[in-house]
């Protein structure tokens, strides 16, 4: 667009990313683009127009996958090319760097928009938000360890479909007393992550092998202890069969569904069955 040009996202652009996103009341923090900065410095991109920030796009990757998201424009611009032109330079930074394949999960209603730059959609995603019911603690779940890192790479690549190592580092580091694994004959069953603030806390990554009995609820009490929330919130895929019965049972409320899309080579597709909370729409 006339007058719009696209470039790096920076630290100085935080509170006007923070600005746009609050008027979708999506709930990113300062520290939340701090991270996406950390992990893809190159990668995340702002429109400017007139000296001011009217658009933001993330991209965080993985190898040869490269999930994009928290993309916004500015109200007024929207329709006008401001997106398409973000989302071009963010492609051709991500093709230029050797990603092949990008996802990302499009709220319904820019599903259309996302089509046109030939993304095409795999799942859908539900949001869900719930009370922060405690149980029992259980044993066989413990806080996070250095050495546990490696292991959960791999265990994690299996379900997410490429590794995402630094993610996981860098959670470790920022949520040490909320990142909990659960381990069994000392090889992980798997994980959880949650980000605690005031009395809710959202969760993911939360990953958790297939048929390992009630891991993943033991990993979700052993959550609500070390946090201490009231209300929780996650975002998990709609073809992981035991976590649609958890969260039923749990009584959790469905607020939103996004599509799961993929451009370029279809690949690293991961297995859904493993994942029960997203790291994030932005992240995968």
């Amino acid at each position: 667009m006339e007058g719009t040009r696209v470039r790096r996202l920076e630290d100085r652009d935080i509170d006007a990313a923070i600005a746009l996103t609050d008027l979708e009341a999506w709930g990113y923090t300062p520290a939340d683009f701090q991270r996406l900065l950390a992990l893809s410095p190159d990668g995340c991109f702002a429109a400017e127009r007139a000296g001011r920030v009217v658009g933001v796009l993330t991209t965080t990757t993985y190898d040869g996958l490269a999930f994009l998201g928290a993309v916004i424009v500015a109200p007024e611009l929207r329709g006008k090319g401001v997106g398409r032109d973000m989302m071009e330079a963010a492609l051709d930074h991500l093709r230029a760097t050797g990603v092949r394949t990008v996802r990302l999960n499009a709220y319904l209603n820019a599903i259309p928009f996302y089509e046109r730059l030939a993304f095409h959609g795999e799942y859908e995603v539900i949001r869900w938000h719930g009370p922060a019911t405690p149980g029992p603690r259980v044993r066989g779940v413990r806080p996070i360890r250095a050495n546990d890192l490696d292991g959960l790479a791999r265990m994690d690549a299996k379900y997410f479909g490429a590794d995402r190592g630094r993610l996981l580092a860098r959670l470790a580091r920022e949520f040490p007393a909320t990142f909990l694994v659960a381990e069994h004959d000392r090889r992980p069953r798997g994980f959880i992550v949650g980000n605690p603030s005031g009395d809710s806390c959202e969760i993911g990554p939360w990953v958790v092998e297939p048929a390992s009995g009630h891991v993943g609820e033991d990993l979700y009490r052993g959550l609500v202890h070390a946090a201490g929330a009231s209300e929780v919130a996650l975002s998990g895929p709609s073809r992981n069969g035991p976590l649609l019965e958890f969260v039923r049972n749990a009584r959790f409320k469905e607020v939103f569904r996004a599509l799961r899309m993929w451009w370029g080579a279809e690949a690293f597709h991961g297995d859904p069955a493993g994942l029960w909370a997203v790291g994030g729409l932005e992240k995968g």
